[in-house]
């Protein structure tokens, strides 16, 4: 059966070649090609800089393109083989549709693993160098929506900041909450429009902090035009250094979803975009259970129809991705079964269809 083997692998590598190119030139056609247009034209960034830029902005993108790429893949290769009665003949020789998977899978396999690697080394590789590129050359994107970093320049107080909106270019944060801690314990509140940093110090503007007590609570309101804090950081120097959750390793994530759950925080959010760093790579092997599957009952399916259905069962995925989630974020279901119900679901639909084509024939 090797030689069944490495007939599938080669066949589906092309095809998931030409998944991966198509994917991503439709996912980058859009705002990344625009900025990095703009940049171009605009603020006179060197054409170096902009295939830096865009092949340092793949990793992003190529996390949810690989398993999208194999889905397509293995529909091109099992609808064409179908077609052309070569699965007939594999069955007349006593070879089972289950045994038919297993190249498949060990594809599959192989692109989970690349994904995981792409999300864990390649991701938080290259989010630093994109850093490092735009504060050298005084290049940014406009504006970096929900994000979160910690500041601890000052000796004995430590301060989260949730930020709704970073204006890079102007060096202001707004819709700005800061947890303030001082030994371990919640000190204050600060909910302000804007912040900014000047001279060594935190400005943040417009706004309302509150103290709190040793027993948690809230103790004083205070409204301000303008409050202040000490800092070493810069806003620049912020951007280079802190990490988004999306940009966060596994281990990294998970231990800071440890510390603030010690603090007596809310961690669904977080730990919902944990374990979207395990479903989305395990779900090559559920796209390539469900391509397989389908791929044999359309045995007259073309290149344009395999690609047709390759995007709708991607949306269907997605959008049950994405309910599933926000139940999860909001407590309705535990953030693992949450994130893993489109997989789990789809392994189901996947493997009862096989089987029953399998026992049919």
């Amino acid at each position: 059966m090797q030689v069944l083997d490495r007939y599938v692998l080669r066949q589906v590598s092309g095809s998931f070649l030409f998944g991966v190119l198509l994917f991503v030139a439709i996912l980058s056609a859009g705002d990344l090609l625009f900025r990095l247009a703009r940049m171009w034209l605009r603020e006179g960034l060197s054409g170096g800089k902009v295939v830096a830029i865009f092949f340092l902005s793949l990793p992003q993108l190529l996390v949810y393109v690989l398993p999208m790429a194999l889905l397509l893949g293995v529909l091109l290769v099992t609808g064409r083989m179908a077609a052309d009665s070569e699965i007939i003949a594999l069955r007349s020789c006593g070879v089972s549709l289950v045994r038919f998977f297993a190249p498949f899978f060990l594809f599959a396999l192989w692109v989970c693993v690349g994904t995981i690697l792409l999300q864990e080394v390649a991701l938080p590789f290259s989010a630093l160098k994109l850093k490092e590129i735009w504060s050298e050359g005084g290049i940014s994107w406009p504006v970096e929506e929900r994000t979160f970093f910690r500041d601890v320049s000052e000796e004995g107080v430590e301060r989260i900041f949730y930020v709704r909106e970073i204006d890079s270019r102007h060096e202001i944060l707004r819709g700005v909450v800061v947890q303030e801690y001082q030994e371990e314990k919640l000190r204050r509140i600060i909910n302000a429009a804007r912040a900014r940093v000047a001279d060594g110090q935190w400005v943040f503007e417009d706004g309302v902090y509150y103290e709190v007590n040793d027993r948690g609570e809230v103790e004083r309101v205070v409204r301000f035009a303008q409050e202040r804090a000490k800092t070493q950081e810069t806003i620049p120097g912020i951007l280079k250094t802190r990490k988004s959750p999306q940009e966060m390793s596994f281990a990294e994530l998970r231990a800071y979803i440890a510390r603030e759950r010690a603090r007596g925080q809310a961690t669904e959010r977080l730990e919902v975009l944990l374990w979207h760093k395990t479903a989305i790579p395990f779900a090559a092997l559920v796209f390539a259970l469900l391509g397989v599957a389908l791929g044999i009952t359309s045995p007259r399916s073309g290149k344009a129809l395999g690609i047709g259905l390759s995007i709708l069962i991607v949306f269907g995925y997605y959008v049950l991705f994405s309910i599933m989630s926000t139940l999860a974020e909001g407590g309705v279901l535990p953030p693992f079964l949450g994130t893993w119900i489109p997989n789990i679901l789809g392994s189901l639909g996947g493997g009862m269809l096989l089987l029953r084509q399998d026992s049919a024939q």
